[in-house]
């Protein structure tokens, strides 16, 4: 395995390193050695979460072992006493690693980075009851009631007690080593089940041994979840991982809303804890509540929707706004202050537990509302401090009644406390002595923005975010198309402001443009929008505005087609569903229709901000382009937008030149930029994935525009040939696009350098980053199986690589294909440049061979420069009907092992692939192949056979669909090159040919594989 000295660290890479992975890890051991921030951005598909554990890890390493074992002392075995300690004493002191991100599955995906490299440091994953709990009836229930169910059964003894919570000591002292293997959420709940221990206690008591913790986001921001870990956060290192949405997360932990209709409820169970107290004490003369108690609730929380109502409200737009501050005295007219609060949440703590009982008795599920009361008391009143509620608005405002509480039609107002500086949420951190914390994510620019949001009150030596980075892309120019298209077909401009976007004009003209993008873009395309207003607006427009002449519009009638109509003719659409309830259903409907054979792939129209943009993996066909229709700008009269807006305003006055703060404006136009740039992130996914980045408005040509598009794209904005920074005319759009994905689908997207060398006459391959980075998408709900060697290209190994744990390069005589900054270090360890001097050359451009295009084919096209683009349906290069070229063929050449490359998958004219061996091959020249790879004859082909496999290729380019006859050839490719291993290739095959009408395939094809792996193919084919 490589290692490379990092400023002064040895780290542990699984594969040969590039130079931007390199400034990366040099960026986050920076700030772990010099215990500052950092905000670094690296591109999805840039192994970017395997850089961060690799260098964390070796920086910890270097500090001294990993923790090995614990040992169990049993004290009181109720709810959380049993005491852990570690049986080495020395690693005490040592870092703590937190490692959160947003949600469970990526965490897992992480945990499988983890598994990669050679690093093994005690580890845990902290998940909810709900995912972790084993206990029969427990786990079937949800939130505060499941809690509570939980808790209760902690405490007992005898046959209602939990025996899975009492067996967690034992287990831990016979299996001390538990946690020193990567260990996931689904491995706790087997161990669990297996053994008896409960997962969710087992998973608290390591977490206080541990060198690295691995949870989400809540359990670091929220304040009741922080709290409950026992972590000694001094010097500890905090990592945010897909921390684009950090900011909105703080933000929202430390603000909060009291709408009507849940103070209403609350009311109704404070008047439940009443009779329920009372009907106790009477039946079995149980004094432990007091109804009295519960009265006061009740009257406090009257008497506060009494306050609210009479609240005046000149103005439903603008609502009733003042000072964060004022939230005390509105509380104070109630006798809430900060030595009552606590008070009254004691009263809620045993309200909420009497109705929690009440309802498991009656098998209810009903959640306790009061439990937001008690939130909300807790954040106003903070650690009895009120220095916070600067950073406030206090607001209240009429909204639309909740129809599902009755009251529809109704009057009702909502109570407001937002906070507008998130890094208070983060504040407590700086107490507690975080030595660093790293945020991280594919899309954080503009970061003046993300930097200026997140900084910490009156941080001290935890001064804002000093360490920074954007790291560029690994893909090569050719692999991505990038431009501005700020005029349509017609020439009209292209502009979603609210100037125009309502104008029936622009909305055919866009129309009209992503008609001929849908004829040209293969496979999947998304199309953003600024809002769901906009999408519904657009759409219903396209469906009724029909086309009888080049500038006639009128409704639709039988002899005329609609924008709508023409779109589904080269693509099936997909709209996002504002429910969010309905988004799976979309996302199993845009599968469905990209797989289908009988159109040329699928449209995504969704939105900017929603759920699409979110999260999602769109990698290969599943997102070959994506348009972006205009700037999602937030609404302006919202009135937290508003408030936001006036706030940092505020702030920045004062300021002076001393100290940068954010304007109002900066932060409205930042939060749109960022907003593109995360819909943006959706394709191009890996290092050998294409696409096409389409802006679709004429704003984005300003320069400040672009300047804030996330720095891995800014480069390729431009188009060749062309002075100006933007497209003049829709026609060099058609050009360019439609060449471009001609080029990149006959050529491949890149050219991968073949290094070699002998050890013992054999050869082996390089571990290439790029083949096995980011392998674990998330969301990987879209992606068809894909070779990524499936095109002209092949990895082979230098057989000096070493991937034993503690080995270390020796890379003396051979440099990287992917690397050229580094220089050796007597031909032993790698070591790196600092960044300061590789980052520059990483910016400006990749020195490497594989930074090469690939020599560009420029083909003809029926659109000219500069003509209007006409609306002729014409298939797209991956989908048109490919033409099989007959001749003599084999398909066993392909389990040989040659040295010669393989010849590339070439296009004739019509976009058919030519399979044939290259003119010259001899059975001379078939027979030194044998010899020379030590291959048994029936791994050379006979004459017989090459007619054979003409007939056999034939058949499966009838059976399978153009996508998946691509991946049979890259898999066939990926075998004659070794970038796949043999065992991989069948695997893939077998599954390939599953299905009753490809039975035949998979019979026919044991015929061309060697009788030693015959065996080995059987397997996998009754496995599918």
């Amino acid at each position: 395995m490589p290692t490379y000295k990092i400023r002064g660290i040895d780290v542990e890479f699984p594969f040969e390193a590039y130079d931007s992975q390199l400034v990366y890890m040099d960026k986050v051991i920076q700030s772990l050695q010099e215990k500052c921030n950092a905000l670094l951005e690296s591109p999805t598909g840039t192994g970017k979460t395997l850089c961060l554990l690799c260098a964390t890890l070796a920086w910890r390493k270097s500090l001294g072992s990993f923790t090995n074992g614990v040992s169990m002392q049993t004290g009181d075995k109720s709810e959380g006493k049993n005491e852990v300690s570690l049986s080495q004493p020395e690693s005490l002191g040592f870092s703590t690693i937190v490692y959160a991100s947003r949600t469970h599955s990526q965490i897992r995906q992480v945990i499988e980075e983890l598994k990669r490299t050679s690093y093994r440091p005690k580890m845990v994953v902290l998940g909810s009851r709900e995912q972790l709990c084993i206990h029969d009836e427990v786990k079937l229930l949800r939130g505060k009631t499941q809690t509570n169910a939980c808790r209760l059964l902690c405490r007992r003894r005898g046959k209602r007690q939990c025996n899975h919570f009492y067996q967690v000591p034992e287990y831990l002292k016979n299996n001390p080593h538990l946690g020193e293997e990567p260990v996931d959420i689904e491995d706790l709940v087997n161990i669990g089940r297996r053994f008896g221990p409960c997962p969710y206690y087992l998973s608290k008591e390591l977490h206080k041994v541990v060198d690295i913790v691995f949870a989400p986001y809540n359990y670091l921001i929220d304040r009741g979840y922080r709290n409950s870990l026992q972590l000694s956060w001094s010097n500890s290192i905090l990592i945010f991982d897909e921390a684009h949405n950090l900011e909105s997360i703080c933000a929202d932990a430390a603000s909060f809303d009291l709408p009507s209709w849940l103070l209403t409820a609350c009311i109704s169970e404070a008047e439940r804890c009443i009779d329920l107290s009372i009907e106790r004490r009477d039946k079995s003369n149980d004094n432990s509540q007091n109804p009295d108690d519960f009265a006061i609730l009740r009257a406090l929380l009257l008497k506060l929707e009494k306050r609210i109502a009479e609240v005046p409200i000149e103005s439903k737009e603008l609502g009733y706004t003042k000072p964060g501050p004022y939230i005390y005295e509105l509380l104070a007219d109630l006798n809430i202050t900060h030595k009552t609060a606590s008070k009254l949440m004691n009263i809620i703590a045993v309200a909420s537990t009497l109705l929690e009982e009440h309802n498991q008795q009656k098998s209810t599920g009903t959640v306790c509302r009061l439990v937001r009361i008690s939130e909300i008391l807790d954040i106003v009143f903070r650690d009895g401090r009120t220095a916070h509620a600067r950073y406030y608005r206090v607001h209240v405002r009429e909204v639309e009644a909740w129809a599902g509480n009755g009251s529809k039609g109704k009057v009702s107002r909502s109570l407001s406390w937002w906070c507008f500086n998130p890094g208070i949420a983060m504040e407590d951190f700086r107490k507690h002595g975080v030595r660093s914390i790293i945020l991280t994510s594919g899309t954080l620019s503009p970061m003046e923005s993300f930097a200026e949001e997140l900084k910490l009150v009156d941080s001290g030596h935890l001064r804002d975010f000093p360490i920074r980075l954007e790291n560029p892309h690994v893909i090569t120019p050719n692999q991505i198309w990038a431009g501005v298209v700020p005029v349509g077909p017609s020439g009209r401009s292209l502009n979603s402001s609210y100037r125009t976007r309502d104008s029936p004009e622009y909305r055919q003209e866009l129309g009209n443009a992503i008609v001929n993008l849908a004829r040209i873009v293969p496979d999947g395309l998304l199309v953003f929008f600024p809002s769901y207003y906009l999408l519904d607006q657009c759409i219903g427009c396209w469906k009724s505005v029909v086309r009888l002449s080049t500038n006639l519009m009128t409704k639709s009638n039988e002899n005329s087609t609609s924008i709508w109509d023409r779109i589904c003719k080269h693509k099936k659409p997909v709209i996002e569903p504002r429910e969010s309830s309905s988004f799976p259903l979309s996302i199993k409907d845009y599968t469905t229709k990209l797989n289908d054979t009988s159109a040329s792939g699928a449209v995504f129209f969704a939105v900017c901000r929603g759920k699409v943009s979110e999260g999602l993996d769109f990698a290969d066909h599943a997102g070959r382009a994506v348009v972006i229709t205009g700037l999602p700008f937030a609404t302006s009269t919202d009135p937290k937008v508003r408030l936001k807006r006036e706030y940092l305003d505020q702030q920045s006055r004062p300021q002076g030149e001393l100290l940068k703060v954010l304007s109002g404006d900066e932060w409205y136009n930042q939060q749109a930029s960022r907003a593109v740039n995360q819909a943006v992130g959706r394709v191009i996914r890996h290092r050998y994935d294409y696409g096409a980045i389409i802006f679709c408005d004429e704003r984005f040509s300003q320069s400040h525009r672009q300047s804030q598009v996330s720095r891995w794209i800014q480069p390729h904005i431009k188009v060749p040939f062309f002075t100006e920074i933007c497209f003049s005319r829709f026609g060099e759009v058609v050009f360019t696009l439609t060449r471009f994905f001609r080029d990149v689908e006959t050529k491949g997207p890149t050219k991968v350098s073949l290094l070699e060398a002998e050890n013992g006459g054999n050869l082996k391959e390089i571990p290439s980053s790029e083949q096995h980075m980011d392998k674990f998408y998330k969301g990987k709900l879209l992606s068809a199986p894909t070779t990524p060697m499936a095109l002209n290209f092949s990895v082979k190994a230098s057989s000096s690589l070493d991937t034993k744990k503690g080995c270390t390069s020796f890379l003396g005589e051979i440099v990287p294909a992917n690397r050229s900054s580094l220089s050796s270090d007597n031909g032993k360890t790698v070591h790196c440049e600092s960044s300061q001097d590789i980052c520059g050359k990483v910016l400006h451009g990749r020195k490497t061979l594989l930074s090469q295009e690939c020599d560009r084919v420029y083909l003809t096209d029926s659109c000219q420069l500069g003509e209007k683009s006409n609306d002729t349906p014409r298939p797209p290069c991956s989908t048109k009907k490919r033409k099989f070229i007959t001749g003599e063929y084999d398909l066993k050449q392909y389990f040989g092992n040659s040295n010669e490359h393989s010849s590339s998958a070439s296009q004739s004219a019509e976009g058919g692939v030519d399979l044939r061996p290259k003119d010259g091959v001899t059975s001379n020249n078939l027979e030194l192949i044998r010899q020379k790879g030590n291959l048994s004859a029936d791994s050379v082909p006979s004459v017989g056979d090459e007619t054979q496999g003409s007939a056999f290729l034939a058949q499966v380019r009838d059976k399978l669909s153009a996508a998946e006859y691509i991946d049979f050839v890259g898999y066939m490719k990926a075998l004659k090159t070794k970038a796949m291993k043999i065992s991989e290739v069948l695997q893939c095959i077998s599954r390939l040919f599953s299905g009753p009408d490809r039975l035949p395939l998979l019979k026919r094809f044991k015929d061309y594989i060697p009788a030693k792996y015959h065996s080995l193919y059987e397997h996998y084919v009754e496995k599918n």
